[in-house]
């Protein structure tokens, strides 16, 4: 007989029948199970494909909607900001304008103090010289008093006459000493 060399193994062997193409059972079952493997594999890899393609296209879709929600929320957040930035704005705008209105008041105020200093100054250097004036003149009379008190008591003792009840009392309120005095009969 015909050598033939095996599909499986690829050893040359003598053939029992003129269709056989292995060596052995052995190798035919490993033929067979690599065919079949193949046949499932190829199916399994067509299906996992599928799958894939699937899983890609619904991920893609998946992606875009979720892009195209992050951009509608920060659109809607960018807005919000600008929204609240133009409220905070305003609002300080406004508080601004009454700070500057505040302080041209205040400004107007203290230019007509500022004119008002001199004039204050004035009458209070006058009230100053008025004061001095008086307290001179007050202890010019004082003087005079004690002067004209004193004659008054020289005068009680030497002529033996004693003083009235006011006049002691005046002199006592004064601190002078009366106890020299001449007393009432």
């Amino acid at each position: 007989m015909n050598t033939k060399l095996c599909n499986q193994c690829g050893e040359s062997f003598e053939p029992r029948r003129t269709t056989q193409r292995y060596c052995s059972t052995k190798c035919s079952h490993r033929h067979r199970d690599r065919e079949w493997r193949n046949r499932h594999q190829s199916k399994a890899a067509q299906s996992l494909r599928a799958q894939l393609t699937v899983a890609a296209t619904e991920n893609r879709i998946n992606r875009e909607a979720a892009a195209t929600k992050f951009q509608r929320q920060l659109a809607e957040a960018r807005q919000t900001a600008r929204d609240q930035l133009e409220r905070e704005v305003n609002r300080h705008d406004q508080e601004l304008g009454k700070l500057h209105a505040r302080l041209r008041d205040l400004a107007t105020v203290n230019v007509d103090l500022c004119s008002e200093i001199p004039e204050l100054k004035a009458q209070v250097t006058e009230l100053q010289l008025d004061n001095a004036r008086l307290l001179h003149g007050q202890h010019a009379d004082s003087e005079e008093l004690m002067q004209i008190a004193g004659r008054l008591f020289q005068l009680s003792s030497r002529l033996g006459i004693p003083l009235d009840k006011a006049t002691k009392e005046i002199f006592q309120r004064r601190g002078w000493r009366t106890n020299t005095l001449v007393t009432e009969p």
